[in-house]
């Protein structure tokens, strides 16, 4: 007897069962084009991680570096920060990192929203004005991210239409669907204050 299994998130390998996930390389293009677009060429990233084995980690900074190179940007290695894991402490951390290193940045690509959370209160308590100084882009759109101030703009990955479709597949499995089934959702980019 087969039990009914959706996996959700990061695909290493194809498997013979159905699988949703986001587009995180492009995901994350469009949250440095956007940085990019608003005048930004100094932008800093926290959240990569030394092993290289975290996939999310791997492909956001991939998308990060392909927007730059798109726009003629060479990659400074003082802008990259390790964050692990992805909490508001390691965000703090990495912002107070920036500043110790004397890093000239003048945005923040944050992997997700409590990395950029902890990133923009540092930012705030040492006197950078955010967005004036230093725009920042988080990633989850997390629902604490409407409200901070200021408003946090992110990624949203497209959580309702993973739950509505993982749900979906699991009843369409019970029902006997047989062939596994691979779902990109839609992510897209929420403005808000925090980028301009």
């Amino acid at each position: 007897m087969s039990v009914p299994l959706v996996l959700l998130g990061d695909q290493v390998t194809k498997g013979p069962t159905d699988h949703i996930t986001v587009d995180q390389v492009a995901a994350s293009q469009a949250a440095t084009r956007h940085l990019l677009a608003g005048g930004r060429r100094r932008i800093a990233v926290i959240g990569a991680h030394d092993s290289g084995e975290d996939a999310s980690a791997r492909m956001r900074l991939e998308g990060y570096l392909s927007a730059l190179q798109g726009h003629k940007i060479g990659f400074d290695p003082q802008l990259v920060v390790n964050a692990d894991p992805w909490h508001r402490a390691n965000g703090a951390k990495a912002a107070r990192e920036l500043i110790d290193r004397g890093a000239k940045f003048d945005a923040i690509f944050a992997f997700n929203d409590a990395l950029a959370l902890g990133a923009m209160r540092v930012l705030q308590e040492v006197g950078v004005r955010v967005p004036v100084d230093v725009a920042i882009v988080g990633f989850d759109n997390l629902d604490e991210s409407a409200y901070s101030v200021p408003s946090l703009t992110t990624i949203d990955p497209g959580r309702s239409q993973i739950a509505e479709s993982a749900v979906q597949f699991l009843v369409d499995q019970i029902g006997g669907k047989k062939e596994p089934r691979q779902l990109l959702a839609k992510y897209e980019l929420i403005r808000r204050e925090s980028s301009g």
